[in-house]
């Protein structure tokens, strides 16, 4: 017993390091929010509008350390890619779901066209999701994998909740930041979903599954969706 008790708090100190440098490491900066920014078409940000962006990236990678701790002891296996796909997955859900409660300090901005789905997220992307899972789910029915499918529906239902909160969560801060990171939001957990389905088929299904998470998670939004 007293074994087992050594051996699960090793493995605790191990995941909460793993999370630590991973935190470390991803740690959002001004030019990291400049950057994101640029990369989502907000070509000349200004202070404010990269202030918005880092606590955006700082919401979520302030969870890795924790998620990394409880999603240690999940029976993933030893896949290291999915484990990390289910952390940041995770993180971008809780992230999200955070956001619907807005703090009273933050600063609302309020849009008079209605936002949809589409008006913030590239129909390429859109497509290619469910076209994405939809393959890899039957091929796992087909091979009998019954518990990777379970598994992949779960990763469904993570992706539509995000999605779903990218678009109802309140808007905050500068409007054209608020609209591209809601974009980046949707795109980055279709394509962390195309991921998580491709690890659990593995093999070359496994590999269209990751590239499309790169293509999915670097597709740009069409301008026009993101203009004030």
């Amino acid at each position: 017993m007293a074994v087992l008790d050594r051996d699960f708090w090793i493995q605790l100190v191990v995941l909460a390091g793993v999370g630590l440098f991973l935190l470390i490491m991803l740690w959002p900066t001004a030019s990291t929010g400049t950057r994101l920014l640029r990369k989502w078409q907000v070509p000349d940000p200004s202070d404010a509008q990269v202030e918005d962006a880092v606590r955006y990236l700082k919401r979520r990678r302030l969870l890795y350390p924790w998620l990394y701790v409880a999603v240690g002891f999940v029976p993933l296996g030893d896949d290291s890619t999915k484990q990390l796909l289910v952390v940041v997955l995770a993180g971008t859900l809780l992230a999200e779901l955070l956001a619907l409660r807005v703090p009273r300090q933050s600063r609302r901005v309020a849009s008079l066209a209605p936002r949809g789905l589409f008006d913030i997220a590239a129909k390429g992307v859109l497509i290619s999701y469910p076209v994405v899972v939809l393959a890899m789910a039957v091929f796992l029915a087909v091979n009998g994998e019954w518990v990777r499918v379970g598994w992949l529906a779960l990763s469904v239902l993570v992706v539509a909740v995000i999605v779903w909160a990218a678009v109802v969560r309140p808007a905050t801060g500068d409007e054209t930041v608020d609209l591209a990171l809601r974009t980046r939001s949707v795109h980055v957990s279709a394509g962390l979903g195309a991921g998580m389905a491709g690890v659990l088929v593995l093999g070359l299904w496994g590999f269209v599954g990751i590239l499309a998470w790169i293509a999915m998670a670097n597709t740009k939004p069409v301008p026009t969706k993101i203009a004030p």
